[in-house]
């Protein structure tokens, strides 16, 4: 196996509680032929230092910064465009990486040339680092056809792999970068399919990384909003797509309908999980508004007979643990 270079991108907005683990696990990686490059996207003083020293002591790291925020997608770009790597990578300031990680995605992408991007297995955990959920659907490692990958993200609603967990062959993403039009809520999702209609998907059956979850996420948002937000951008992505594959239609309309039938179900999904009464009620009325009336009916119904908030959210692991074995 040949060893090439990986440019590990850190963008990071100071989230001191967090930052330190992360630049722990960079640390603690068993691939050694990688360059650090920290997008600092104005960050806090403290940040900063911690941030000046990790440089300091690692000559293969540099530091962007800037001074006023940048969206998300665009601090991205900063990166890919000092990159020199053959791969290219983001390791988030909150989430926790594997030491086997940039290894096992290096080798996989090294196998299959015909891959763009490779990803794995992962773990959730929360503020504290307690794991909360496994996510284990990749089966086996190898690749998946990029059409294929586009069905199944369409399909579920949501990738099987972890965008802050993605290695990237840096010659994909420097000729196309990450479209700063798209949306940080499931703007990632259009990136992605966009790859893959010319590029297979490389996967890794072990879990190689936590997303951690807390009260900073900025991908946190109800269900209410979220879910019709995903529908939009999923329903854009259909219709570039025909403009770019016309003769493809069947296949064109298949996704439509998953996305319509992935609407309703992100909605029930939110009234399941939701924290209060306010957004409980608003899933609910998202239903009525997509011509759902058996759905909202039945809802009606349980509220009624005393399935309370707190009741419901008592059924959530068991509910998203069928819902990871039936494959939707």
């Amino acid at each position: 196996m040949t060893f090439p270079l990986v440019s590990i991108c850190v963008p990071t907005i100071g989230r001191l509680e967090y930052l330190s683990a992360t630049l722990q696990s960079l640390r603690e990686q068993t691939y050694e032929n990688y360059e650090v490059i920290v997008l600092d996207n104005a960050s806090g003083p403290e940040a900063q230092s911690l941030l000046t020293e990790f440089v300091a002591n690692h000559s293969n790291a540099q530091i962007l910064r800037v001074n006023e925020r940048l969206p998300m997608f665009t601090n991205f770009n900063r990166g890919i465009r000092a990159a020199v790597g053959e791969y290219v990578v983001f390791f988030h300031d909150d989430d926790h990486y594997d030491p086997r990680f940039l290894e096992a995605h290096v080798a996989v992408l090294e196998a299959n040339p015909q891959a763009a991007f490779a990803g794995s297995n992962w773990n959730m955990i929360n503020g504290e680092g307690q794991l909360t959920v496994r996510r284990r659907l990749i089966k086996r490692t190898g690749t998946w056809n990029g059409r294929d990958f586009i069905e199944r993200l369409v399909r579920r609603g949501r990738s099987e792999l972890a965008t802050p967990a993605l290695v990237f062959r840096r010659e994909v993403v420097k000729t196309r970068g990450f479209d700063e039009r798209c949306p940080i809520h499931w703007g990632d999702f259009t990136i992605l399919m966009r790859i893959a209609e010319q590029w297979d998907v490389a996967v890794v059956a072990d879990p190689l990384f936590s997303w951690r979850e807390h009260e900073q996420n900025s991908s946190k948002m109800p269900f209410s909003q979220s879910i019709p937000l995903r529908t939009h951008v999923l329903h854009d992505y259909c219709s570039e797509y025909a403009v770019r594959h016309p003769e493809d239609l069947e296949f064109l309309n298949r996704l439509r309908s998953f996305v319509d039938r992935g609407h309703n179900r992100g909605l029930l999904w939110g009234w399941l999980v939701a924290s209060d009464d306010t957004e409980s009620r608003a899933c609910r009325r998202l239903l009525e508004e997509a011509s759902c009336p058996m759905t909202v009916g039945l809802l009606s119904l349980l509220e009624s007979v005393g399935l309370t908030v707190t009741c419901r959210r008592s059924l959530v692991p068991a509910a998203r643990h069928v819902i990871d074995l039936i494959g939707i």
